[in-house]
Order: C-alpha cells, then sequence, then structure tokens
C-alpha cells in the first residue's frame, strides 16, 4: 500500500511554480494583480501538488479577532489597544488578546497558536519574522500589521514613519544648540529602532555633528530599571553628554532620574526627548518634550482595515502612514 503523499505548502508552490509566495497567495486567494500565466501556472500545480489551506480561520461565522501583542509592559501600547476595541465593537466584533514571543518563530508557531480558537482576523502589535511568514498567515486567515511592521512588504500595516520622525527629534535638539547628543534605543531587530537610529544619524549629518557610536546604547527591552542603569553608566562616564534622545518614554524617565541622581539639571545641563506620548509623559517632573504618536488612531485604522479584508476576500492591502509630530514641554 502506497503512503499517503503530505498535501503541498505555500512554499512547495512558490518553489515549484518559480513565483513568490505573495504571487502564490494572490493567486490561490484571486486577489490583486497576477498575470494569466502565472495563475494557470500555479493553478495546475494546487491541483497536481494536493495543496489546501490549514483554515486556521475557518467560517465567517466567527466574530472574534485575535490580538498578538509581545508584552503588556509598554504603556504605548494600551492607546493603540483602546483604539482598536472601539474600532472592533463598531463593527460587532469580539477582540482576543494573545502574549507571543518575538524571537524564534516561524509560520507554525502562529498557526497552531491560531488553530484551537475561532478568530476570524489578526492584527500584529508583535513583530513577525519575515515577509514569508506574513505572506503565509495572510492566505490563512486576514492579517494586519499595527505599529510595528515588515519592511518593504505587500501586507497591510498601520503606522508611523519611524526615520522622519526620529529626524524631527534630533533636528530640534540640535537647533536649540545640543552637540552631543546621546540615543537611548531598543535593539534593531525591531524596525522601528533601526530606522529611529537611521533618523538619528541622518539628522546628525544635517547638523554636521559626527556620529559616536560610544554614544547609542541598545536595551532589549521596553524596561525603566534597565534603562536607568545603562542611561546612568552612560551619564556618569560621558560628562560632555548634553541631550539624550530616548527611543520611548519609559527611557526618556530613565534618563531624566538617571540626571537627577548625578546632579545633572534637566534641562539647562541636559536635555531629554522622548518618543510616544503616553500618558506618563506629562506626569513626570519636568515634564517631558517627546514625538507623539497617533497610537490610537493607529489602532482604530489597523482594525478598519481588518474588517474590510473579513467582509471581501478580495479586499486590497493598504499601507496607511500616519504622521508623528513633535510636542515641546519641560524637559529641553
Amino acid at each position: 500500500m502506497s503512503r499517503k503523499r503530505k498535501p503541498a505548502s505555500l512554499s512547495d508552490i512558490a518553489t515549484a511554480s518559480g513565483y513568490s509566495i505573495a504571487t502564490v497567495s494572490r493567486a490561490i486567494n484571486h486577489r490583486g494583480n497576477v498575470s494569466p500565466v502565472a495563475q494557470r501556472t500555479i493553478d495546475a500545480l494546487v491541483a497536481e501538488l494536493g495543496y489546501h489551506t490549514t483554515n486556521a480561520c475557518p467560517p465567517p461565522k466567527s466574530t472574534t479577532i485575535a490580538i498578538l501583542i509581545p508584552n503588556l509592559s509598554n504603556p504605548f501600547n494600551s492607546s493603540v489597544l483602546e483604539g482598536i476595541r472601539n474600532a472592533a465593537t463598531t463593527h460587532d466584533l469580539n477582540v482576543a488578546l494573545l502574549m507571543v514571543k518575538e524571537t524564534d518563530t516561524d509560520i507554525d508557531y502562529y498557526l497552531n497558536m491560531l488553530k484551537d480558537a475561532n478568530y476570524c482576523g489578526v492584527i500584529a502589535l508583535a513583530a513577525l519574522p519575515d515577509n514569508q511568514t506574513a505572506y503565509q498567515l495572510n492566505h490563512e486567515i486576514p492579517l494586519v500589521m499595527c505599529s510595528e511592521y515588515l519592511e518593504g512588504t505587500e501586507m497591510s500595516y498601520v503606522g508611523i514613519d519611524d526615520n522622519i520622525a526620529a529626524q524631527k527629534a534630533t533636528d530640534y535638539l540640535t537647533r536649540i544648540g545640543r552637540r552631543h547628543i546621546a540615543l537611548i534605543n531598543a535593539t534593531t531587530n525591531h524596525k522601528y529602532a533601526r530606522q529611529r537610529e537611521a533618523g538619528y544619524k541622518q539628522a546628525l549629518r544635517r547638523a554636521q555633528l559626527p556620529t559616536d557610536t560610544d554614544l547609542i546604547l541598545h536595551i532589549n527591552s521596553i524596561r525603566y530599571n534597565l534603562a536607568l542603569s545603562k542611561v546612568t553608566d552612560l551619564l556618569r562616564t560621558r560628562t560632555e553628554v548634553d541631550a539624550i534622545f530616548a527611543a520611548s518614554d519609559i527611557f526618556a524617565i530613565a534618563a531624566l532620574e538617571a540626571a537627577r541622581h548625578l546632579g545633572r539639571q534637566v534641562p539647562d545641563d541636559l536635555s531629554v526627548m522622548g518618543f510616544d506620548n503616553t500618558f506618563l509623559a506629562t506626569v513626570v517632573s519636568p515634564k517631558l518634550t517627546t514625538i507623539k504618536q497617533p497610537a490610537y488612531e493607529i489602532g482604530h485604522e489597523a482594525c478598519e482595515i481588518l474588517q474590510e479584508k473579513i467582509a471581501r476576500k478580495n479586499a486590497p492591502e493598504r499601507h496607511e502612514v500616519l504622521e508623528a509630530s513633535l510636542l515641546v514641554r519641560e524637559s529641553t
């Protein structure tokens, strides 16, 4: 008796056809533009190799969307979640939070997480590992990336231009006369961290200031205590630092405490710039100058796009880049 052949995966069809996973996904779902030749080739391979979906999201009867979130420690996410929840309520959708890891993930990790519940769509606040995984997941269940998204992707996302936002922050610090500007950043496995660092460096070049890599700190989690220790060490050893641009308000608040501990006066001796404009920015003293992300709007728009994808199988993928603005307060 011959062994039953294992059904082909989306990757198998892509490899056999010579087309990208994105093209294969569009052809199978009849979404977007696919050439007649590609459509015929992929259709033939689907029939020959026995491809079928794993039905991570069965039947449109489901009214629950899954929100993939890496942790609850970052207060920025609370406003994003509020925007998602309010949009979901408008469309009679329920919301389920799923805590996910951001490293060592692949398509099987996500499908195993989703298979036991009847979700009709996914909003990912956690970083997906690569475009191939995003394409495969979107093929199984409607997907929108929210806040953190993949570079060069065709999949739907809502966020800001982190590079431009970081340039705004650094440009302001150079305009007020700061010349030794440190960057307190997340680790560069995150798109937003890479882009903010690139924008910081670009603004320094524009101001004809050197980039000192020793003034760039990478912290692997958005946590106050981690940042406080590292910023304290930096300010103690590099006394010429006259400004700190922090890639989150939590990092900036840690910088305020480090300065206080070392007797540095903010903003006279040291300017501190945050990022996100969380509620914390106005409850600390001095109140925090920061980059305002439209967090609520990011979440709300992500849910609106997801609802459209759930309602219409052929809904186009959408990229929404919202504007971040500079809010000047007491810390600069």
